[in-house]
């Protein structure tokens, strides 16, 4: 019996603090509304943070160097500045550097596809050049855009991720080619 005293004179104590009112009229609406809103949102950025495909060792390397000369941009190293292309467009060195790197990477990669495209594997190489032109293009609008409006950090980085996304795409490629020869020994042997 002396619980329930406690108890009762607990909820007579904190009267006062209970919120009893109600909503105004289409708040449930507005609030699942919301939260509908939120789950589209955490889903696309989910879905947009989601690695496709895992990445060698070489290409986490080549990513946090990257990274690490992007955030010399930001520090505050901008104590030059280099043309590429035209001469009104002009980019860090660490900008420049990378840049660099990431095109020789694909630019040996899309060798090696085009090296190994034969009549099995021309359909696949094909499709992959469309694609890679599409990268190009966009990666194309990112540079007009980081001209733009400066070396903002989101554009570097859709940057960085588009030359990922080319090299994954050639290393795909190649790893498709290699798995239709493999399929075709296995049938000539047999």
């Amino acid at each position: 019996m002396k619980e329930n005293d406690n108890i009762t004179n607990l909820f007579d104590r904190l009267k006062d603090d209970f919120d009893i009112e109600t909503p105004e009229l289409g708040h449930e609406h507005r609030f699942l509304r919301k939260l509908q809103q939120q789950q589209e949102e955490s889903q696309e950025t989910a879905d947009i943070s989601k690695p496709k495909i895992l990445f060698t060792w070489w290409k986490q390397i080549a990513a946090a160097c990257v990274i690490l000369l992007s955030l010399g941009i930001f520090i505050g190293s901008n104590f030059g500045t280099t043309t590429i292309e035209s001469p009104e467009v002009t980019f860090s060195p660490e900008v420049e550097k990378s840049q660099v790197h990431f095109a020789s990477l694909i630019e040996k990669e899309l060798e090696k596809v085009k090296a190994a495209e034969d009549e099995d594997t021309k359909e696949i190489v094909q499709d992959a050049l469309q694609q890679l032109k599409r990268l190009e293009t966009e990666y194309d609008k990112l540079k007009d855009e980081l001209v733009a409006y400066g070396e903002d950090k989101r554009i570097l980085q859709a940057m960085v991720a588009n030359f990922q996304l080319r090299i994954q795409l050639l290393e795909n490629v190649l790893v498709q080619i290699e798995e239709i020869k493999i399929f075709k020994n296995e049938d000539t042997v047999i």
